[in-house]
């Protein structure tokens, strides 16, 4: 099916793996058509994708032991079949797209969500007590005795509650809440758990985890919430336990943020990980800039990172080139310079100092 391909093509084609080239040459003798053979992402520097006018028709659009797939949902396309080293694609064309959100309903309700939060609290609603023979106030008789208490629900409540807890050992090990609880829970202890969740005052990695398991449209809400105003280790829990819930330009965003403001324990390496498998422009682009503006720990990483997206190593750190990235690692500026010249030369692109 080589000749139904363009001429100017067929040699950038034959440098596709061979579980792609045979996906694209079923799809042409099926009737599907190219629109496009492109470079960028979700292609890394060094590969290429191609963009077919259709859907696939003539496989399964699932993951199988030669090729993954991903179904994405952004505005240029869908379906990604991509082998694993991610540096060469098949794109299917965009799914149609859905209604514009009503932006004005989205804010009311988070505030309207918020709001009955911050009442909640105020009266209580997060107070758990061994207690049980407490009286109850003037007039909370006659609810109490119609509202029974599951002692089984309390106590995943309850248990939960002291996961929350969070000593040295668990922020060492980067340990989180003890989501199996929540697999345990029924309906309404999962209710609970959630408004215990969104009544915190700071919101963070861990808590999202929490509410990524949830997975309900107020823990939706409370997400995205973070997401807005949270640090860098918060927002990259949400690429990575609620990803779905991220258009490509705030994923982008984001991770253009980190690499600009972000250390390595405090959301870098999670942004560094999103960056081997997502990788558009703007973000290639910060990885370049950052090379001289960032400190020399993190150019050492970025160097490592950009050898890799343009094919000149096997992984995000190959320790083959270990001594070459160790030389951005320098505050003098001239010596950081001459690496940035190096690394750019054998890359093929521009250095921007």
């Amino acid at each position: 099916m080589e000749a139904s391909i363009l001429e100017e093509n067929l040699r950038e084609f034959r440098n596709f793996p061979e579980p792609l080239r045979s996906l694209v040459e079923d799809e042409l003798k099926a009737g599907n058509q190219i629109v496009e053979f492109g470079h960028g992402f979700p292609a890394a520097p060094c590969g290429a994708y191609i963009r077919l006018a259709l859907p696939v028709t003539t496989r399964a659009r699932q993951a199988t032991a030669e090729l993954d797939f991903y179904d994405r949902n952004s505005s240029s396309y869908s379906g990604e079949f991509t082998d694993a080293n991610r540096h060469f694609f098949v794109l299917e064309p965009p799914h149609p797209p859905s209604p514009a959100p009503d932006m004005n309903a989205i804010r009311a309700a988070i505030d309207a969500e918020y709001a009955a939060n911050a009442a909640l609290q105020a009266r209580g609603a997060y107070q758990l007590t061994d207690n049980r023979d407490e009286t109850p106030a003037s007039g909370q008789h006659e609810a109490a005795s119609d509202e029974r208490i599951d002692p089984a629900s309390t106590s995943i409540v309850r248990r939960f509650v002291e996961s929350m807890e969070i000593n040295y050992d668990k922020w060492h090990e980067g340990e989180g809440y003890d989501l199996a609880l929540i697999e345990l829970a029924d309906q309404c202890t999962r209710d609970s758990i959630e408004r215990i969740l969104i009544g915190r005052s700071s919101i963070g990695w861990r808590d999202i985890e929490a509410l990524a398991k949830i997975n309900s449209p107020k823990s939706r809400v409370a997400i995205m919430h973070a997401f807005m105003h949270a640090d860098t280790q918060t927002r990259m829990a949400v690429h990575i336990h609620a990803p779905e819930l991220l258009s490509q330009q705030l994923r982008t965003d984001s991770i253009v943020r980190a690499l600009q403001e972000s250390t390595i324990y405090f959301g870098l390496s999670e942004a560094l990980a999103e960056v081997e498998q997502f990788h558009p422009p703007e973000i290639v682009q910060e990885l370049l800039r950052g090379l001289m503006r960032r400190d020399g720990g993190t150019a050492c990483h970025f160097a490592a990172m950009l050898y890799f997206l343009y094919g000149k190593s096997s992984c995000t750190f190959d320790w083959e080139y270990r001594p070459f990235f160790l030389k951005f690692n320098t505050e003098d500026l001239l010596e950081r310079e001459r690496a940035v010249r190096e690394l750019c030369d054998v890359i093929g692109v521009d250095p921007i100092i």
